[in-house]
């Protein structure tokens, strides 16, 4: 291939967007390589099939998304990959949207109050274990019920992504409960339509708590129980 058949940088840049020294960055890390180098002058070229996935990546980073995740995507054939991916990152710019948006309510009460800015811990809970004397039960009705998805090589339901506000563990133990363990649990979940999500943990084997209920001072709930006899507090959002 020629020289006439390839782009300068400077042409490459001006196709796809991205910025001449993007493109050295992006070339240095390995995350997209010139056709070519000229190992005399250093000059770098790049072939016009190679502008559709240099746009991609502009428009990946344009979103924030992580080179060494771009670098996944780019080099998954089937998929899975990109949509993991994607799905990870989409739920940290909502954290973070909504870490925006607490923010602001703060400051704009410290403003207009006067108010101390209070230290928020940053310490939070991760992780909760519930004893599952019925384990293949237990594990099949968080998933008819919830739509959850149970890892088996760490016995637990995933709830958001690793390093994200909405990371959290829902552990099972089959052993809990014998020999000394710790009795049924109670923990609660928010949902965004009750009565459907209560008629569905029905479905899927709960027990009956206490039916769909309100009060004055909490959001509408009501209380099932999983085949474990764990009780779940599900919650209006």
């Amino acid at each position: 291939m020629s020289h006439r058949e390839l782009l300068s940088i400077g042409e490459f840049s001006l196709k796809t967007g991205l910025s001449i020294p993007a493109l050295r960055h992006y070339d240095e890390v390995g995350l997209l390589l010139p056709a070519r180098v000229d190992p005399g002058t250093g000059y770098r070229r790049y072939r016009l099939d190679q502008a559709p996935q240099a746009t991609l990546i502009r428009h990946l980073r344009s979103v924030d998304v992580p080179i060494d995740q771009i670098r996944t995507m780019l080099s998954d054939q089937s998929g899975h990959d990109v949509a993991a991916v994607l799905q990870a990152h989409r739920e940290r710019l909502l954290e973070r949207a909504h870490a925006i948006a607490r923010l602001a309510e703060t400051l704009g009460r410290h403003n207009e109050e006067g108010t101390d800015m209070k230290t928020v811990k940053e310490d939070r809970v991760v992780q909760a274990t519930l004893p599952a004397g019925e384990l293949e039960a237990t594990v099949s009705f968080y998933t008819q019920a919830f739509g959850l998805e149970y890892d088996e090589s760490i016995s637990s339901f995933q709830f958001g992504a690793w390093e994200t506000d909405s990371f959290f563990l829902l552990t099972l133990d089959a052993a809990a409960g014998t020999d000394g363990g710790f009795g049924p649990a109670m923990f609660g979940l928010y949902v965004d339509d009750l009565d459907a999500a209560h008629s569905a943990a029905l479905a899927a084997g709960a027990a009956l708590v206490q039916a769909p209920f309100e009060t004055d001072y909490a959001p509408r709930r009501s209380v099932v129980a999983d085949p474990s006899g764990n009780r779940i507090s599900l919650t209006q959002r």
